[in-house]
């Protein structure tokens, strides 16, 4: 009895790691890109504008 739960767990964790290793994601993930200005190229009155109380 010992010996099949001890095949079973190790059958489990062999089944595990293959899994781990075949899904690897496909491609290269990339984030979209926002149209919000940064920096330099930002309007100057948005700041004052969006956190005037």
């Amino acid at each position: 009895m010992r010996i099949r739960i001890a095949l079973l767990a190790i059958g489990f964790v062999i089944s595990g790691l293959l899994l781990a290793l075949v899904h690897q994601p496909q491609g290269p993930v990339t984030t979209p890109k926002t149209d919000r200005l940064i920096g330099e190229k930002a309007p100057a009155g948005f700041l004052p504008e969006r956190f005037a109380g």
